[in-house]
Formats: C-alpha cells, sequence, structure tokens
C-alpha cells in the first residue's frame, strides 16, 4: 500500500513539474518573440534544478518531457527541440549534482551563495547553452554566424531563470511563518505594495506621460530590497526580486520602461543583466545578514547554554556532594562490617592455630628424640608461617586502598629461603620435579610476610604449572638490588597474555594447566605486593621454554641476625609458687595452654568465661599472681573489662596478659594498666618471656 502511494505522489509530482515547466517556458517563448529570439530569463531551468534538489535525478523525465511538449506547440524542428532537451537535463543534472557535492544550503551562509552563484548558476548552464544554440544551428532554426551570440543568451538566460526561481521555490516551499504576527504580516503588505506600486509607476504610468515629463524611479526598489532581505529573510529577498522581474519582462512584452531600446537584443542583454544583479544583489544581502544574525544567535544561544550548563552542573555538583557523603557513609558501614567479619574470622583462625602451636611446644619440652624433635621444628615452623600469613591475610584486601601497614626492615635472605625450601621441597618431589633454591646471605630491606608471600606464590605457581624438570630459584647481586628469579621448565606463557595474567581470577586457557587448583589470584596479590613494596616485577617466557618471574630488592648495608622466632626456653625444673589464672572460652586452646604452663612449672587455675573465673576469685583461698586471658570472650565481654573485675575483686593490681587473634589493635577497647597483648598464634618463648616480663615487674613494685 505505501509503496502504490509512493508511486502516485511521484507520479503526481512529475505532472505538477512538467506544468510548472511548460507554463513557464511558454511564458519565456512568448517574452522572446518581442526581442528578437532573446529570452532574457528561462524560468525552466530554475524549476528543472529545484525539481532535482528536492527528488534527486530520478525526476529526469520531466526536462525532455516538457520541452518535446513545447516544441510541437510551437513548431520547434525536431532536431532541434532534441538536442535542446538534451542540453537543458544535463544542465539540471550538473546542477543538482554541484548543488549535492558542495553542500550548498541557501539562505544560510554567504559562502554558500556564492558557490551556488559559481556552480550551479554558471557553470551548469553551458551544458544547456551549448547543446541548445547547436541544437537550432542543426535543425535549421538560425545560421551558424549567429552561434556566438545565442550561445551568450541562451547561457545568460538559463543562468538568470536559475539564479531567481530556485531561490524562490526552495525559500517557499519551507513551512511559511511570515504571518505569525499582527506586525510582521503588515510588514510583509508594505513592501509587497511599495515594490509592485514602484514597477507599476516606472512600465505602465510613466509611459503614459508626454515625453520630458517623466521621471525613472524604479531605482528607489533598491533600498526596499535590502528591507526584505534583511527582516524578511530569503523569501522577501526572493518575492521583491520576482515582482522587479515580472515588470522587467511585462514590459519587455510591451517595449515599455526605461529598458527598451531601439535594439531588440541589447533590450534583452540589459533585462537579463538587470534581473541578474537585483536577484544576486538581494541574495547576498540576506545571506551576509542571515550570517551575521547567526553568530549573534549562536553566541547568545552558548551563552544560555552555558548559563544553564553552570545551573545543571552545581545541581549535579550538589547532588553528586549528596551522594558521596551517602556512599561515604555506606562505604564505611560496609567496611566496619567487613572489618568484623576479618576481626571474628581471624580469631576463630587463630584458635586452633594456638592450640597446635601450643601442643607442639608441649611436645618439644617432653620428648627428647631427635627424630621427633625434627618433625616439631617443622611443626613449629608451619605454625608461625600460619600466623604470619594471618597477619598479612586481612591486609591483602586492603592493597587496592593502601591501607595495609607495612613492617620494613632489614633482614637476611637465607632465612627466608630455608623457610620456602621446607615448605615446598615435599610438594615439588610430589610431583616428580626438583627444587633448587640456591644459597644467599646477602641482608635486604623489604617485609618479611609480605615478601615471602610473593615468593611462596611465585613458586607455588611454578611447581603447579610444571609437568617436568624443575624450578629453580636465584638470587643475583646487581648494584644496590638483589634480583630473586623464580625460574621453571613449563610450557610458557604466549607474549600476548603475559599482563592479563595478573588480572584477579584470571587463569591461561590452557588444557596443560590443572584448574582444579587454585582460583586464579595468586599472581594478582604478587603484582600488588610488589607493587606495594615498590619492588619491580618482571616476567620472561615463551611457549615452550618455561617462565622466570623476577622481583628486585633493594640490599642493606647491614647485616643482621637470621630471621626467625626466638629460642624456645625449656622447661622449669620444678614447679614454682606462682599460681596463673588462664581464662579461654575455646576449651581445646584452654587445655593445651593448661598442659604448657604446667610443663613450664607453673600453677594453673582454669576458667572457661568470666563468670568462672570470678567464682574462682572468690573461692581462692590465695590470690593469683598472673592473669592470661582470651580477649573476647563469652556473653560480650572482653579480656580487658575481666581483669578489671578480677582486679577489683581481689582488691589487688594483678598483671594480666591478654591474648587476641583480632586483625587490629583499633579494635580493642581500652584496657586496664599493667597489661601485656600478644597476637595469637604465640610461641611458648613469646609466651614465656611475657610472663616472666609480667611478674618481675610486680615484684619490682612490691
Amino acid at each position: 500500500m505505501l509503496i502504490k502511494h509512493e508511486r502516485a505522489r511521484c507520479i503526481s509530482l512529475l505532472i505538477a513539474f512538467i506544468a510548472a515547466y511548460v507554463l513557464t517556458g511558454m511564458v519565456g517563448l512568448f517574452i522572446q518573440s518581442g526581442h528578437d529570439g532573446i529570452t532574457p530569463i528561462w524560468p525552466p531551468s530554475g524549476i528543472a534544478l529545484y525539481a532535482f534538489i528536492l527528488q534527486g535525478p530520478r525526476i529526469w523525465p520531466l526536462v525532455p518531457i516538457s520541452i518535446t511538449i513545447l516544441g510541437v506547440m510551437y513548431n520547434i524542428p525536431v532536431l532541434a527541440f532534441l538536442v535542446a532537451a538534451l542540453g537543458n537535463t544535463c544542465e539540471a543534472l550538473i546542477g543538482w549534482y554541484l548543488y549535492k557535492r558542495f553542500n550548498i544550503e541557501l539562505g544560510h551562509r554567504l559562502g554558500d551563495t556564492w558557490r551556488f552563484l559559481v556552480l550551479p548558476v554558471l557553470l551548469a548552464p553551458l551544458a544547456g547553452a551549448s547543446f541548445g544554440s547547436l541544437g537550432m544551428v542543426a535543425g535549421g532554426a538560425t545560421d551558424l554566424q549567429a552561434l556566438p551570440f545565442m550561445w551568450f543568451t541562451w547561457w545568460l538566460g538559463d543562468a538568470c531563470g536559475i539564479l531567481l526561481f530556485t531561490p524562490l521555490l526552495i525559500a517557499w516551499a519551507r513551512q511559511p511563518a511570515w504571518f505569525r504576527s499582527t506586525p510582521r504580516l503588515l510588514e510583509w503588505l508594505l513592501v509587497t505594495g511599495v515594490s509592485v506600486f514602484l514597477g507599476w509607476y516606472t512600465f505602465v504610468y510613466e509611459q503614459q506621460q508626454p515625453p520630458g515629463e517623466t521621471i525613472n524611479i524604479m531605482f528607489l526598489v533598491t533600498p526596499f530590497l535590502i528591507w526584505a532581505s534583511i527582516r524578511l529573510g530569503l523569501r522577501g529577498a526572493t518575492l521583491v526580486s520576482l515582482i522587479a522581474c515580472c515588470w522587467v519582462l511585462w514590459g519587455a512584452a510591451h517595449q515599455t520602461g526605461p529598458f527598451a531600446l531601439a535594439d531588440a537584443r541589447m533590450t534583452g542583454i540589459i533585462e537579463s543583466s538587470f534581473i541578474f544583479v537585483i536577484t544576486l544583489t538581494a541574495l547576498i544581502v540576506q545571506a551576509m545578514f542571515r550570517e551575521h544574525t547567526s553568530d549573534i544567535d549562536r553566541i547568545r544561544q552558548a551563552n544560555e547554554a552555558l548559563a544553564e550548563r553552570v545551573g545543571q552542573r552545581t545541581a549535579a555538583l550538589e547532588q553528586a556532594n549528596d551522594d558521596l557523603v551517602a556512599a561515604k557513609e555506606s562505604a564505611e558501614l560496609a567496611n566496619a562490617s567487613k572489618t568484623r567479619f576479618l576481626v571474628a574470622a581471624s580469631h576463630d583462625l587463630r584458635q586452633p592455630l594456638q592450640a597446635i602451636a601450643t601442643h607442639a611446644d608441649i611436645l618439644g619440652i617432653r620428648s627428647s628424640q631427635p627424630e621427633i624433635a625434627g618433625n616439631i621444628d617443622q611443626l613449629k615452623t608451619s605454625c608461625q608461617a600460619m600466623g604470619r600469613i594471618l597477619d598479612k591475610l586481612t591486609d591483602i584486601g586492603k592493597l587496592e586502598s593502601g591501607e595495609i601497614d607495612m613492617d620494613i626492615h632489614v633482614f637476611r635472605i637465607d632465612g627466608l629461603l630455608d623457610e620456602l625450601r621446607q615448605q615446598h621441597t615435599r610438594t615439588a618431589e610430589a610431583r616428580g620435579l626438583t627444587l633448587r633454591i640456591s644459597e644467599c646471605d646477602r641482608s635486604i630491606r623489604s617485609d618479611y610476610t609480605l615478601l615471602r608471600l610473593i615468593l611462596q606464590n611465585l613458586i607455588g605457581n611454578a611447581i603447579k604449572y610444571t609437568d617436568t624438570g624443575g624450578v629453580n630459584v636465584d638470587c643475583l647481586a646487581q648494584g644496590d638490588l638483589l634480583h630473586i628469579s623464580v625460574t621453571d621448565t613449563g610450557i610458557g606463557i604466549d607474549e600476548a597474555k603475559q599482563e592479563i595474567i595478573f588480572e584477579d581470577f584470571y587463569q591461561l586457557d590452557n588444557p596443560a594447566r590443572d584448574r582444579d587448583k587454585g582460583m586464579g589470584v595468586g599472581l594478582a596479590i604478587v603484582r600488588r605486593m610488589a607493587n606495594l613494596l615498590d619492588h619491580p616485577l618482571q616476567l620472561t617466557s615463551a611457549p615452550g621454554e618455561g617462565s622466570t618471574f623476577t622481583i628486585e630488592v633493594p640490599i642493606a648495608a647491614d647485616a643482621p641476625a637470621r630471621h626467625g622466632s626466638r629460642e624456645i626456653p625449656g622447661s622449669a625444673s620444678a614447679e614454682t609458687s606462682e599460681a596463673i589464672l588462664l581464662i579461654d572460652d575455646d576449651l581445646t586452646v584452654l587445655h593445651s595452654q593448661e598442659m604448657l604452663l604446667h610443663a613450664l612449672g607453673y600453677r594453673v587455675y582454669s576458667a572457661k568465661d568470666a563468670d568462672s573465673a570470678l567464682q574462682h576469685g572468690d573461692r581462692a583461698s590465695q590470690p593469683c599472681d598472673l592473669i592470661i586471658t582470651d580477649y573476647r570472650l563469652p556473653h560480650g565481654i572482653t579480656g580487658s573489662q575481666l581483669v578489671s573485675q578480677l582486679r577489683e575483686q581481689t582488691g589487688r593490681q594483678t598483671p594480666a596478659i591478654i591474648l587476641t587473634g583480632d586483625i587490629t589493635l583499633a579494635e580493642l577497647d581500652e584496657g586496664p594498666g599493667n597489661c601485656l597483648l600478644l597476637r595469637k598464634p604465640v610461641s611458648t618463648g613469646e609466651l614465656e618471656l611475657a610472663i616472666r616480663q609480667q611478674l618481675d615487674s610486680q615484684s619490682a613494685r612490691g
């Protein structure tokens, strides 16, 4: 249905354009009869170009059809009007192409007016004039001698037709708005009336007066032409030009007016020149004023838009500030919730770890067998390493925000390498791989735990992703930097993927990789920790050639003692008279610590909560010399609060040691004086030193 409607519309337009072409062509030929074969203006050229601009080249049949109709009506030789039809069709096509090619838009910019003048107006008619004049000569309508003059007048008439009628149709085809107000309508009527009056007076009234009493006032049309161009736009400019053209053509038909000369041909040329100049003037003035006002409008609109944008931006900033405040509050709540979770999780993880470490220390105290001692040392080393990992686990979540607390100090690398060797040798051997960690006694400046986590992840990944061969850990001093490299004989990594492997949860899409191990966060953590420590991390790898990860660590000038835990003191030979009140809600931890303190020679009274501890304080015939309590106890009471209650109950400032698995000291409330805080897991050596410190300080105070 739509296709039929479109087809009917195209046919209707074609018929309308043909009718307009034929009618205006008849007017042009009528004018030609009074000018000895010269047509001052050929309106069909402007109509044809407008039709092509509006509908495109698909409407080209209107030109040959229309010229054929005119040729038949006026008995023009067949060859003459056929060649003329070809020329005028080419003229319209060339004009349309130039109009579209150079993006001409009449009535807006002065540059478009000049391009319209040079291209469609002056260049396109060359085709029509050339074909048309040659057709007339070939058809016998004129002789070859008159060809140059005919060609010039033909070109000038077509140019005038395009210059006047194409802008006229473009302007008046738009939605009219000139009657939107009474003053503007009166302005239109005044300009139109004055233009008509000037033409009537010049071409009709004056010609009826006796010779010597006439006054040519046609030049007065110029001010009104400029007025119309400025005030009424392209419609006003083309309307006044059309009125002036009509009077000029009327005068040509009646051989009257200031342009009527004895030589009819010169009269036609002068009239064409007048039409050309007055129309061009109107278009230029209109375009100049429109461009000027457009600049002013753009500046005004830009100012208004800027003011509106400033207002919007101000409102947006205010809203954004409100949103930021709300987001900050939400983030603080979320962070507090996360911190509470990490505190609880860390505490729960440290409780069984503390029990394991305590039992290992008890075994070490009670056993003298060398083969068992080695296993116990391994167990204690693992507990210590796990404790350090727990100390930093929560810090890893803070890497992005930069809130992690680093412990940068100087230590020898050999202790760290020994730990890594002990931890990973059996894993490598289980996979049929060799693990070689070179000897190095250099002192470096770094965070021991973070660096250990970095190397642990690198070695673990290398072992995991290597099927044959082995893993080498080498240390090479270059200047003031120690290059620690982890090299494997695995499948290698393609250069295109060497950057994305450091992204969270990324694993290489390679069937040779074991996807069941790990979550793909190891290298992401390595990169973040290396950046945090300011230790450059480099990767060298190629498919089939293995991979080498190298981290650069600053070398320290001094060489402190080998990194590691304090030596575990031996057990007391005999039980001392000193009594310790031990409180912990985890029975496993409670019993292991009770056994350890007994093994160290102390009398121990244990309690699983605050109520039990307070009941013991009431029943005890002799007050305890030291209180050791977990920080978090059942029913929401803290160890520091319990210490205060026990001191108030006994009336003595009993020294205390508070054990905590919490991740940050900031989470602890203000405790009473003479309290020592130890973070789980606590080694036997650390606990013994803390006990002696508190008991000795109490003795010194008397």
